[in-house]
This record gives structure tokens, sequence and C-alpha cells, in this order.
């Protein structure tokens, strides 16, 4: 479960990052609000490789962690949005849903490592 868990790090972190820059670009918001995508981002990538060697599945933990709380923050925060707006885009409502996703994507992400290394010996 590691190794599963580990590739799709690598791939969540990667695509993310590159999401993150079209989504922003030329106009990028405040630092606070991109850099901690990247951070996220980086723990995977990073958590993702070391655990395909066998010494960074604390590593992938936490970024799956921190991506996962990131993911909840940002899914309930779009989803108050769209329960109190009178007219709703249909960008919204995609970004929304694509936002779910992901968070579901962390979540299991997040479990697949736990449960994987509580089985190692």
């Amino acid at each position: 479960m590691i190794l599963v868990s580990a590739w799709v790090a690598i791939a969540f972190g990667t695509l993310g990052a590159v999401l993150e820059v079209l989504r922003n670009w030329p106009d990028w918001q405040w630092w606070p609000f991109w850099v901690v995508d990247y951070v996220a981002a980086g723990l995977l990538i990073v958590g993702g490789v070391l655990a395909l060697r066998r010494r960074g599945e604390r590593v992938l933990a936490a970024g799956w962690g921190f991506a996962c709380a990131m993911f909840w923050m940002s899914f309930f925060s779009h989803l108050g949005g769209l329960r109190e707006a009178v007219e709703v885009s249909a960008r919204e409502q995609r970004l929304t849903l694509i936002i779910g996703v992901m968070f579901a994507v962390t979540a299991c992400g997040l479990l697949l490592t736990l449960l994987g290394r509580s089985r190692r010996p």
C-alpha cells in the first residue's frame, strides 16, 4: 500500500503544482494563499520519492495529512460559498467538485500510507 501511495503522491504533487501555476497565472493571489499549495506538493513529492526508497514513510504521511487538511478547508469553504450564494456559476460548481475529488484523493492517500505503515515488519 505504501508503494501505491508513494506513486500517487508523486503524481498528485506534480499535477497540483502545475495546476496551481495555471490557475493563478498571470494574476497571483497574496503569497500565503498559494505558497501552502507548493508546501503540500513538495511534501508529497519528497515523501513519495523517499517512501519508494523505503526511508520516507513519515514524510509521506505528513504530506498526505497536510494536503488533506488543506483540501478539507478549501472544499468546505467553497461548499459553504455555494450554499450561501443566490446565483452560482457553473465554473464555481466545477471548481468545488474538483476540490472535493482532490480532498478524497488526499484522504485515501493518507489512509493507504497509515495502513501500509502499520503492517510493515
